[in-house]
C-alpha cells in the first residue's frame, strides 16, 4: 500500500462528505481511515449512512482531541506514507502527489505543506494585518528554527509523513500539542524534513483553534527541547 489518508473529523456535518470525496478522487493506491472524534452535530449519522467498503470509519467513544485521532489512524495505517486530511476543506489533498514524489526522491521522513513558503520574503507585519491568526504560526515556527537550526516557514500547515518514521517517534499527546510534539521530535531526533508550498483556503466561521492554544503548543516544544 502506497498511502494511508487519515481524515480527522469533529462536528463537520457540512463538509465531511466533500472531504471524503476529495481523498477518494486521488489517483493513487490508498487506504482511507476516517476518525470521528465523537461528533455531536449529526456528522456521525452521516458517516453511518455511508455504504462504502473502501473506507474504514472509527468512532471515538469520547472527544479525545485531534492528536488522538491521528494516532488512532497511524496505528491502523498500512501505507508506506501517511497524509493527515482535516475535514474542514482548508487544504486540497492533491498536494499529496508532490509530497510523495519529493519524499521518494529525497528520502524524506516528513513533508510540511507550508501556507507561507511563497510569501517568505513578505513582511510578517503585512501578513499579520491580513490574517492575525498567523501569529501562533510565526511564534512556533520561529522557535522550531531557533531550537533545531532549521529554516521552515510554516510548521502548522498540512502534514505528510513516512509512516515508519511517525511510528518510530511514538507520539503521545492526544490534544492540541500533538503537531508540536511531532515536529519537535522529528527535528530533535534528526529525521529528514522539508516543506512545499500549498494552497490554503481558511474557513471564515467555526474555526476550532483558539488564541490560547499557543500556550500548550509552546510548552510542548520547550519540554521536548529541554529534555
Amino acid at each position: 500500500m502506497k498511502l494511508t489518508i487519515v481524515v480527522t473529523v469533529y462536528n463537520e456535518k457540512d463538509t465531511i462528505l466533500k472531504a471524503i470525496d476529495a481523498v477518494k478522487a486521488l489517483n493513487i493506491e490508498k487506504q482511507i481511515i476516517v476518525v470521528d472524534n465523537c461528533s455531536t452535530d449529526g456528522t456521525r449519522e452521516i458517516l453511518r449512512g455511508l455504504n462504502d467498503s473502501s473506507i474504514t470509519i472509527v468512532y471515538q467513544s469520547k472527544n479525545y482531541g485531534y492528536g488522538e485521532s491521528v494516532i488512532t489512524g497511524m496505528n491502523l495505517a498500512q501505507g508506506e506514507f501517511l497524509y493527515v486530511h482535516n475535514s474542514d476543506l482548508e487544504y486540497d489533498p492533491v498536494c499529496v502527489y508532490q509530497m510523495i514524489e519529493l519524499s521518494e526522491r529525497a528520502g524524506l521522513d516528513a513533508v510540511f505543506g507550508s501556507r507561507l513558503l511563497k510569501r517568505k520574503h513578505e513582511s510578517r507585519f503585512k501578513i499579520l494585518r491580513e490574517r492575525p491568526f498567523y501569529l501562533g504560526t510565526f511564534i512556533t515556527t520561529f522557535l522550531t528554527n531557533i531550537f533545531y537550526h532549521k529554516n521552515f516557514t510554516d510548521i502548522i500547515g498540512t502534514r505528510f509523513y513516512r509512516t515508519e518514521a511517525l511510528k518510530k517517534i511514538d507520539p503521545q499527546v492526544g490534544g492540541i500539542g500533538f503537531d508540536f510534539e511531532v515536529v519537535s521530535k522529528l527535528c530533535k531526533l534528526g529525521f529528514k524534513v522539508e516543506e512545499i508550498p500549498v494552497d490554503y483556503s481558511p474557513r471564515t466561521k467555526g474555526k476550532k483553534i483558539k488564541a490560547y492554544d499557543i500556550i500548550p503548543a509552546v510548552w510542548m516544544m520547550l519540554k521536548i527541547w529541554l529534555t
